[in-house]
């Protein structure tokens, strides 16, 4: 009966699968055009071909039609393109340029888009995530219209391949990409998981639940929500249950409303703590679950252990980072992940992920603060760069192994020698990935170079130019160049631990000077005693060098001693900063000087902190500040603020049906393209379901305008920049016309860190010119208003009119907008 039984099972299987073969398209014929973009890292850039998507009725491109010039000076034009036998599109035109494909549909109906190669695709219009890196992981469940259906696809690395699915099933579960932990034969603990969920279906799915058995032990989980037609990846939890055996069968089942609807299985690893191992936890960036791996050492002292924090390259795993490190015998290795293999270059949200992972470690394995280092190779290594300039006070020593050191010294945008002011406001808004600028912060701590001579991925000029430009001022520094070695000669040197074992971070009390700089204090604003808090100019680097001496003097009268401590600082851009005196509290006498102005005999701040603030253009004691709507470093602006502390998209529904189709198509869109990069799970609601109290503390990304989204009026209201239909005004300013688009960063008034970005625009032509989402790449970050039409596709900065920052008060008097001439 049993066999039987199997054989039908299989027979069912072998005829589905036929059937699923039989019912696929294959998308093989269509137009090819190169790009004509003119500059690789940055959010304002010329597109004709998108510009013509957006502005023109029902857009088609036609054999010979000629977009433009490209980089080598040669014109592009559409031409004929077909995929080869394995269903490829291959051209180098696809490194950045356009497919057009066509389907003529018998037919109207729902089908699964499979697509990989693309950086976006326009489904009908309709945005859609894209799969640059060729992961294979990207399923859209689409509306086919009967007639004739267009992919407009946004090339990424030449080459993009496309079919369309028949549903098998309303709502199932998607193995590939799951995110989970080791078990541990050391735990018995509830460990958390995260698993895809596609739901191809045109309802929202709101009463979804996973239960998970490992070895008879059940724990059901009730998932977050999931609109129409999307994919998303939920957490689960699983109960740590480990046998002898290396691996555990964990049985994953979807409820919904209790009526089971799909299920699944996955292996699970079981680790010693002697292994490599991962273990997962819930990012407050997103809300989505992330992983880091462990190497644990075999420590051989009682010591607190020390943290060796070591970054990944470019397509590496976070699990084969920490599996390249034989057991040190003082510390333990820890490799975050970048939210992907690609990331973010450890910059904006990588950056975010390798500090979670920093904290959660050090609370979790009780490190040693004064002993936590940091290395990479390759993208790592300039993540080594980039978060040892960024963070100094965190390491005692950095290693960063054949890396760029800067974003834009490696395959950046092109610099010019002259901008205009409108430009220099996206300058200033990126300072923070100009790494070079802050590298005297690497006076912190000790910083050893290594590279190989023959290097073919990144050259060994980046070394050798930060070699000379650290001999130049850093008297702690090593450079080892490897003879006749290419990219990659591993990362495990014995030669970079006992480097790092000479190091150690000091306590303030003995630190005698540092220097320490930053762009963006919402993005870096401590170190050893002194946080900076506001700025003059915003968004221009700032910073302090501070140096402390201790004299001591014998009582004539008595047989002891004073200690007078002298703290001097000296400012470059600051309006208000903090200096934390804690390490001052047997002082017998402090005096501080900042900037040539005497403080002394300050009795009464000794052990405790001292708040300065430039009055008149002169520095003054303070009280510590009690709003904390201005700026300040838990919120201090650009666009990109609030995507973090567990960020909500919220899309309009009060407009009319374009309006509201394209809210909902652009968050599911924003949210697809940061899935794909930064393996995010992010909840979306309409303004229908948003509460102040229900989302408490969460930033918000809303979508529409204070006639098409209900949330406006609640998150918005006090905002200097107010936005309708056919109007922007900005203070005394007001744009009329439906062609506007913008970009707004503002706080949530009821939360003293969550803030508000907006995706907005004047009409459904303004909201078109806000599709695509470079935001979400690195080194690509707008101020706080950003005021733009459609013509910034076609005229590239000349179609921006106004971009800046409000003030530190957030108004705009006291701001810094620069207008269109």
């Amino acid at each position: 009966m049993k066999t039987k039984s199997l054989s039908t099972l299989l027979i069912a299987l072998f005829s589905t699968f036929i059937s699923l073969a039989q019912d696929t398209i294959l998308l093989t014929k269509g137009l090819i055009v190169g790009s004509t973009e003119q500059s690789r890292r940055s959010i304002i850039y010329k597109d004709p071909v998108f510009y013509d998507f957006i502005t023109l009725k029902n857009y088609t491109p036609k054999e010979n039609d000629s977009i433009g010039v490209n980089r080598r000076g040669e014109t592009e034009k559409w031409e004929k393109a077909s995929a080869d036998e394995k269903g490829v599109f291959k051209s180098r035109k696809l490194r950045g340029g356009y497919l057009y494909v066509t389907y003529n549909s018998p037919v109207e109906e729902l089908r699964i888009l499979e697509i990989s190669g693309h950086n976006e695709v326009f489904v009908n219009g309709i945005p859609r995530g894209g799969d640059v890196y060729n992961k294979h992981l990207i399923f859209h469940p689409i509306e086919v219209k009967k007639g004739e259906n267009t992919f407009l696809v946004k090339g990424g690395r030449g080459q993009v391949n496309m079919q369309l699915l028949p549903i098998v099933k309303p709502v199932y579960f998607l193995k590939r990409d799951m995110t989970i932990p080791d078990f541990l034969t050391t735990e018995n603990d509830t460990k958390i998981g995260s698993v895809r969920i596609l739901n191809t279906s045109k309802k929202a799915l709101k009463n979804l639940k996973i239960v998970a058995e490992a070895n008879g032990k059940v724990l059901e989980t009730k998932t977050s929500s999931i609109i129409p037609l999307a994919m998303r990846k939920v957490a689960y939890n699983v109960k740590d249950s480990y046998t002898e055996k290396d691996t555990v069968r964990v049985h994953l089942k979807l409820y919904d409303s209790n009526k089971l609807i799909d299920e699944t299985s996955v292996l699970y690893q079981v680790k010693t703590p002697q292994d490599r191992y991962s273990r997962t936890f819930i990012s407050g960036i997103d809300g989505s679950v992330q992983y880091f791996s462990v190497k644990e050492g075999d420590l051989k002292t009682d010591e607190k252990p020390a943290m060796f924090l070591s970054v990944h390259g470019a397509s590496v795993e976070a699990r084969n980072q920490a599996a390249s490190y034989k057991a040190k015998d003082w510390g333990h290795v820890f490799a975050p992940t970048n939210r992907r293999p690609f990331g973010f270059n450890w910059e904006d949200w990588g950056r975010w992920d390798a500090m979670e992972v920093q904290k959660i470690a050090e609370d979790m394995y009780g490190t040693d603060p004064k002993r936590t280092y940091l290395t990479g190779h390759s993208m790592g290594g300039h993540g080594t760069w980039h978060l040892g300039a960024t963070f100094p006070n965190k390491w005692a020593a950095i290693a960063p192994i054949s890396g760029w050191y800067s974003l834009f010294s490696y395959a950046g945008k092109e610099k010019r020698d002259e901008e205009s002011a409108l430009e220099h406001m996206f300058t200033r808004s990126n300072y923070a990935s100009h790494t070079l600028e802050l590298s005297r912060n690497y006076l912190h701590h000790g910083v050893y170079i290594q590279h190989g001579d023959a290097d073919d991925v990144v050259s060994v000029d980046q070394a050798r130019f930060m070699k000379k430009h650290l001999a130049e001022f850093h008297p702690d520094f090593a450079y080892l160049e490897y003879e006749d070695k290419k990219h990659w000669f591993g990362i495990d040197f014995h030669t970079i631990f006992d480097y790092f074992k000479w190091h150690t971070n000091p306590e303030n009390d003995v630190v005698k000077t540092f220097e320490f700089r930053t762009v963006n204090p919402g993005v870096s604003s401590e170190s050893r005693y002194v946080t900076l808090y506001q700025q003059e100019k915003l968004f221009e680097f700032s910073g302090v060098k501070a140096t402390q001496n201790i004299r001591t003097e014998k009582q004539i009268k008595k047989d002891e001693f004073l200690k007078t401590r002298h703290i001097s600082i000296e400012t470059e851009n600051l309006k208000k900063f903090k200096v934390d005196l804690k390490h001052t509290a047997t002082s017998d006498t402090l005096n501080i000087t900042i900037d040539s102005v005497a403080f002394n005999n300050l009795a009464s701040k000794k052990g405790k902190e001292a708040w300065f603030e430039k009055v008149n253009n002169t520095w003054a004691l303070s009280e510590a500040p009690t709003s904390t709507f201005e700026k300040n470093p838990n919120r201090y602006g650009n666009f990109k603020e609030a995507f973090k502390n567990n960020m909500l998209f919220v899309y309009g529904t009060k407009g009319n049906d374009a309006e509201n189709n394209w809210a909902f198509n652009k968050a599911r869109f924003d949210a697809e393209t940061f899935y794909y990069r930064g393996n995010g799970s992010i909840d979306i609601i309409s303004d229908k379901e948003f509460s102040l109290k229900k989302y408490q503390d969460r930033s918000v990304i809303l979508y529409g305008n204070a006639s098409t989204n209900s949330a406006w009026k609640l998150l918005l209201k006090q905002s200097p920049v107010q936005v309708k239909r056919n109007e922007i005004k900005v203070g005394t300013k007001t744009f009329k016309g439906d062609h506007y688009g913008a970009y707004l960063t503002y706080p949530r008034m009821d939360s003293n860190t969550a803030s508000v970005s907006v995706i907005t625009g004047t009409g459904l032509n303004g909201f078109k010119a806000t599709l695509p989402n470079k935001y979400f790449g690195s080194g690509t970050d707008t101020p706080d208003v950003m005021i733009f039409s459609s013509h910034v596709f076609s005229n590239g900065i000349d179609g921006i009119e106004g971009v800046g920052y409000l003030g530190n008060d957030w108004s705009l008097e006291n701001g810094d907008i620069e207008w269109k001439k």
